[in-house]
């Protein structure tokens, strides 16, 4: 187990890396490409794509086909979507977007399902801290470590590194399937489907839902115009990946004491605190001027997002069904692919339409209109913690 568990977060380490360094070039390389802020909106929504049709199948297969094969074939997507990169024109740079998504999902659904298929709550909530921390480092040295090579070389020679990380995933062949056993039969979408069906009238379920998008749609600034906006107040490349690691690295920090946290707060209270970080840091963003105040906003915003995820993701599994933790990461997944998509092309029409100014202030409004009905209205609908269940074995 603790093998599995090991290469899991190394795994996920790269992966967040490889993401980490190819995310904020890629709206710069489709402007450097004459693409217009809608289609930018665009090709970083593409990303996402797949994943809004494909989280429920894809979070059956892991169930049904064991976490190891799902982990492998995101490496194939993500060693593609890197190839594509090398190609500089608008087709194979969204092409890319989408191949990258795919892969994204799989890695990130299937790890996730290991982990919520742990029976001990207190391991969960353990091993879903340490797998958001390996993806906050991961985050956090990608885009600084892509800004230096975009800045020094050029992009093609970051989308290079990114291909030899993408390769490096390979190490996820060592891992042993000991939890969540695929089972016997063929896949059943109609049944994956009916059990989503009834994820879906839980208004506990919702409401965590609800919660984990409004936050992914406003962070979906950090990969679309955020980089944006600091290249138009003069900054280079670096600097743009040195404050987006800044973001990262605050968001890290908080992540290795999440049982701690766990054990300490309520959960009322860690959604409450992770709201306001969220909300007034990113509508900070807009009225500041110097490197300094925009990092000190974006560490707000990090600390607050930081906390978000492994909260939803420890939500959610508590809620799930022990035999499909796959298929609940998978619908959490969907959410997640769904903001990711809307968050870059709305707020790409809203700054056509507006400008550049107005996607933060809008994000942050919707991230305390969901906070403010869940805390204020109805904080009954914050689950509590799923107790020991037996699982299947091998």
């Amino acid at each position: 187990m603790q093998r599995n568990i090991i290469l899991l977060l190394i795994a996920f380490s790269l992966t967040f890396v490889r993401y980490g360094m190819v995310f904020p070039l890629v709206p710069l390389e489709a402007q450097e490409l004459g693409a217009s802020p809608a289609l930018i909106g665009l090709i970083v929504g593409a990303f996402s794509l797949l994943s809004l049709f494909l989280s429920v199948p894809i979070g059956g297969f892991t169930d049904r086909f064991g976490v190891k094969r799902m982990l492998l074939l995101g490496v194939l997507c993500n060693a593609s979507s890197s190839l594509l990169l090398l190609h500089t024109n608008v087709f194979f740079l969204m092409t890319s977007q989408v191949l990258g998504g795919l892969g994204f999902q799989l890695l990130i659904v299937s790890s996730q399902s290991f982990v919520a298929s742990l029976e001990s709550p207190l391991q969960r909530e353990r091993t879903f801290g340490y797998l958001t921390f390996s993806a906050a480092f991961g985050q956090s040295l990608g885009p600084v470590l892509g800004g230096i090579i975009a800045t020094r070389f050029g992009y093609r020679e970051a989308f290079l590194v990114s291909l030899l990380l993408s390769i490096a995933g390979l190490i996820v062949s060592g891992v042993r399937e000991s939890t969540g056993v695929p089972r016997v039969g063929r896949y059943s979408l109609m049944g994956d489907l009916r059990h989503a069906a009834t994820a879906f009238s839980d208004s506990r379920m919702l409401a965590v839902l609800a919660f984990t998008f409004g936050v992914i749609f406003t962070v979906s600034l950090r990969t679309s115009f955020l980089p944006v906006l600091l290249l138009k107040r003069g900054l280079e490349e670096a600097d743009v990946g040195l404050l987006i690691s800044i973001f990262a690295a605050s968001m890290s920090v908080i992540r290795p004491f999440i049982g701690r946290i766990f054990q300490v707060f309520s959960r009322k209270n860690m959604m409450a605190f992770s709201v306001l970080a969220v909300a007034f840091g990113v509508g900070l963003i807009p009225g500041l001027s110097s490197f300094f105040s925009t990092a000190l906003a974006l560490c707000l915003f990090g600390l607050g997002f930081g906390l978000t995820q492994p909260l939803s993701m420890v939500m959610v599994a508590d809620l799930s069904d022990p035999e499909h933790p796959g298929l609940s990461m998978g619908i959490r997944f969907m959410v997640i692919a769904l903001a990711n998509l809307l968050g870059p092309v709305l707020l790409g029409f809203l700054v056509e339409g507006v400008g550049l100014n107005s996607p933060f202030y809008a994000s942050a409004f919707l991230v305390l209109a969901i906070g403010a009905y869940i805390l204020k209205w109805k904080p009954g609908l914050l689950p509590g913690r799923r107790q020991v269940k037996k699982f299947s074995k091998d």
